[in-house]
């Protein structure tokens, strides 16, 4: 598994905090929505057990990955249960290193210029600007010039509607978070109303 794989559909949703019994369901309503990847958070109750199902029940058809990771033991664990990526929301060396050692594709957030350096020199596959609404399109387009090999994915803050923005900069994906997960579909167990909403996502950034 590598970053064009990972990015070849570049909307990534993130699956925060959602509830064990639901996370099937979703994954299902995002794949029929078009979408190849998912991130699943590890401070999700069950997030190991979520990383196992998923990767059981869909097998090839959808990436699957761990999110939230900060810790070389919750890297380790993430792994364990089966995730094909490992994503942090800041730049933990010991975490990327490991990950790297492991041969599993990893993403650490980054903010400057600088840590995006100190990560790929640690082994990191891609990195994740984050939060990348405080920063903005301009920024990536900016650090794209001199930083032309750094692959970058863009997380926190993102829309529907602002998505393509990042993309158009030079970002190889978003993560999607509630913007895309709404809540009271999910809360509801409108998935099918989550498949209608992946498809407005991918119909926004092929426009």
């Amino acid at each position: 598994m590598n970053v064009s794989m990972l990015t070849e559909v570049p909307i990534i949703p993130v699956l925060r905090k959602i509830p064990y019994e639901k996370s099937e369901r979703i994954i299902q309503a995002l794949v029929n929505g078009g979408i190849k990847s998912v991130e699943i958070t590890m401070e999700s109750d069950g997030a190991e057990k979520m990383l196992e199902a998923a990767r059981g029940k869909f097998g090839d058809e959808v990436i699957v990955g761990a999110g939230t990771v900060v810790t070389k033991e919750d890297c380790q664990r993430a792994i364990e249960a089966g995730a094909q990526f490992i994503v942090s929301p800041i730049l933990v060396e010991e975490v990327v290193r490991f990950a790297s050692e492991q041969k599993i594709l990893v993403i650490p957030g980054v903010f400057t210029p600088s840590e995006m350096m100190k990560a790929m020199q640690n082994g990191a596959s891609m990195v994740k600007v984050f939060p990348a609404s405080v920063l903005g399109p301009e920024f990536i387009k900016d650090v794209k010039g001199p930083l032309q090999n750094v692959s970058i994915m863009c997380t926190g803050g993102i829309t529907r509607e602002t998505a393509k923005s990042y993309l158009d900069a030079g970002a190889l994906a978003v993560g999607a978070g509630s913007a895309l997960l709404k809540k009271d579909l999910i809360a509801k167990e409108e998935f099918e109303g989550i498949t209608k909403e992946a498809r407005k996502w991918l119909r926004m950034i092929s426009d």
